[in-house]
């Protein structure tokens, strides 16, 4: 049996057919903010529920409580805020807005909560220093001044160059049902396979149904692998358990890149 979604519950966050299309149809009528590519990815993920329980960005309850105790208010262990910073807002709390990357929206976010937060505190409580040349503190450090929190529909995807490898987490567990895997074990990396992940994995294999392969790609730091260099070297890896092996995909967001 697949174990239960991270809090319990997967969540699905996508307007439904004619809701998008309402929307869009009145896209003027609502404040518009432009968000960068890490934000989008985020939107995805929560919209797929690759960041179940969450149903949008972080209100100020839940991101005191995962700064002070690596907790969602409800207790649901949660280690990186996941948020959506802006400048000065030109909404207010109670509106819907539209979130942009490039063209068309991306999503339509209902706000909850505006607030202010301070960023040193951000960066030493997750990333434990508040040294700039850390990638991930140089990121909070450039966020706008407001956070906003809320519930997200994902109205459009982004492209995605490796659509044909990525799985969402409700597409993983029929692909599990249908191989009749009840025992599985997830190997996850940022780079390509060496010998000590493939000991690992051939370890893991002796006592389990399947083995869950699941790259992350995405933003990248000086001195790491291509993309396109680590999907193809764990299709070579691959061969040695073809029948007991899956490939997926996630694609990275700007958060988790930069710890």
């Amino acid at each position: 049996m697949v174990s239960k979604p991270h809090g319990g519950k997967l969540i699905r966050r996508i307007a439904a057919p004619r809701t998008r299309e309402r929307i869009l149809s009145e896209q003027h009528e609502y404040p518009r903010v432009q968000i960068d590519h890490g934000r989008a990815i985020d939107l995805e993920n929560i919209a797929h529920g690759v960041y179940s329980p969450l149903k949008g960005f972080l209100t100020r309850e839940d991101f005191e409580s995962v700064l002070d105790y690596m907790r969602l208010s409800d207790d649901t262990p949660w280690t990186i805020p996941i948020v959506l910073d802006v400048g000065e807002p030109t909404f207010e709390g109670g509106d819907a807005i539209l979130l942009y990357y490039e063209n068309p929206p991306i999503a339509r976010m209902h706000v909850e909560d505006i607030y202010t937060y301070d960023k040193k505190e951000f960066a030493v409580k997750v990333f434990k220093t508040d040294d700039p040349n850390h990638l991930g503190v140089a990121r909070v450090y450039s966020m706008g001044k407001y956070l906003v929190g809320g519930g997200i529909e994902l109205l459009n995807e982004l492209p995605n160059p490796f659509a044909k490898y990525t799985l969402r987490p409700v597409e993983t567990r029929i692909l599990f049902k249908e191989r009749g895997w009840k025992t599985i074990v997830a190997f996850q990396t940022r780079n390509v396979p060496h010998l000590g992940h493939e000991y690992v994995q051939k370890a893991a294999l002796t006592f389990v149904d399947g083995l869950f392969i699941n790259p992350v790609l995405g933003r990248k730091k000086k001195g790491d692998y291509k993309d396109e260099v680590i999907i193809k070297a764990y299709y070579l890896i691959m061969k040695y358990c073809s029948n007991t092996t899956h490939h997926a995909i996630m694609r990275k967001t700007s958060t988790s890149s930069q710890t």
